[in-house]
């Protein structure tokens, strides 16, 4: 239907049509310049990733609400809130508090724009997975207090109080459709800003453009200043130590040796391991779901959840996530019943990475026939949907694994055994 509507509407491919009803009074040019402008079109004007398909459906289940004076969120209050990673003190992140969505939205798109550099930071790409997660994280955060009865659904004023907070989430509750010629330009920039550095980037030092020639200087200013957490996300990464909150291994890029020097190419995968850091960073920015573990203050030989790994997140080794310690059982979330995130989460990742692929790659089936011209086949591009599996992948998985967190928290569940 997309292709059909953009052949019907471009001028050039009108024109042509115009020229003739017959196909066979059609020049060789005129086919190619029909088949090239269709291409285009379709790789610029139809959707390759819609981001509806990764909203979590997490619904609290029945049974007793609970408190517990276990601080699963630092600082917490005790009233109606919203929160979010904020600063690194003590070796902990503690969490900014607001009391409302609008200041909580605010407050995210601020905390993006200072962490990643500004041409990534304002990219449209990076802005629809920071307008998608925001209203995502902060209804799973009034959905749980509305359970718990931190607002109380059956008193005036927290009603007049949760419709409100509801129209505003609402408000900026976007589902954007990323094109193609979208997240090619998101990959370029990602490619250009995450892996292109200087030693000043990794010596969180500014750089000395007094020593520098007109060239370099207009490279180097123009990139803008890396922020040390993203530094330190980086360096995990390139030294073979970055582990998701899953306690997955994301691959360091990898080298040819001296005896393969030909085919110096760099492989799908390690494309997608690049993005899948940026991807993790830019969520841990925004998500206050703590690391979870089996042991106080989480020494050698802790266990962390949800993914039962005793190898320690990235995000809790570098202070951009905090840390609780699960009791064997009793109120919210325990040792027990610990698993029921990870299914969830899991889940949504292989639903969305599945979604992602069809969208992807059904466009690589289209081909036209030109005769002794060859054949062009539109949309076949492996790399891109590599891309856009690990985006939906990872999106979907983060979003469930925040919004189940927070649902569960105070709620005394007994799921079936695993």
């Amino acid at each position: 239907m997309c292709m059909y509507r953009l052949l019907m509407t471009h001028p050039s491919i009108q024109a042509s049509i115009q020229v003739s009803i017959r196909p066979e009074s059609w020049t060789r040019f005129q086919v190619l310049s029909v088949v090239v402008v269709c291409a285009a079109l379709m790789l610029t004007g139809c959707t390759l990733l819609p981001m509806r398909k990764l909203q979590p459906v997490i619904a609290p289940p029945t049974g007793d609400t609970c408190t517990t004076d276990r601080a699963l969120l630092r600082n917490e209050s005790s009233g109606f809130h919203y929160t979010y990673p904020h600063e690194v003190i003590a070796g902990h992140t503690e969490p900014a508090i607001v009391d409302n969505f609008e200041s909580y939205n605010t407050a995210i798109q601020a905390r993006v724009a200072s962490k990643l550099p500004p041409a990534l930071a304002q990219n449209r790409v990076t802005n629809a997975f920071r307008e998608f997660l925001t209203p995502v994280f902060a209804e799973a955060q009034l959905d749980a207090q509305v359970a718990d009865r931190t607002l109380d659904a059956r008193n005036a004023a927290d009603t007049s109080r949760l419709a409100s907070e509801r129209a505003m989430i609402q408000k900026h509750t976007i589902a954007p459709n990323l094109k193609h010629s979208e997240l090619k330009n998101f990959a370029n920039l990602l490619f250009d800003l995450q892996l292109k550095h200087g030693p000043a980037d990794f010596t969180n030092a500014s750089t000395n453009l007094d020593a520098l020639g007109p060239r370099s200087r207009a490279l180097v200013a123009n990139r803008g200043k890396v922020d040390t957490d993203l530094i330190a996300y980086l360096k995990a990464y390139y030294d073979g130590k970055f582990y998701d909150r899953m306690g997955t291994t994301i691959s360091k890029p990898q080298l040819p040796g001296l005896n393969n020097l030909t085919n110096f190419s760099v492989p799908d995968s390690e494309i997608v391991a690049a993005e899948t850091v940026l991807l993790e960073f830019l969520i841990d920015c925004i998500d206050p779901t703590p690391v979870m573990g089996d042991k106080d203050d989480h020494p050698v030989g802790t266990t962390y959840y949800p993914g039962g790994s005793t190898i320690e997140p990235t995000a809790l080794t570098t202070g951009l996530a905090s840390y609780v310690t699960l009791p064997q059982d009793g109120c919210g979330i325990t040792l027990k019943n610990v698993w029921v995130l990870k299914d969830l989460a899991n889940g949504a990742s292989d639903q969305a990475a599945a979604v992602g692929g069809l969208v992807a790659n059904t466009p690589g089936g289209i081909s036209l026939g030109l005769g002794v011209v060859g054949k062009i086949s539109i949309g076949d591009n492996q790399t891109l949907s590599d891309l856009v599996k690990t985006a939906a992948s990872d999106l979907a998985l983060r979003a469930t694994l925040m919004t189940s967190y927070f649902t569960l928290r105070h709620v005394t569940f007994n799921p079936i055994q695993s």
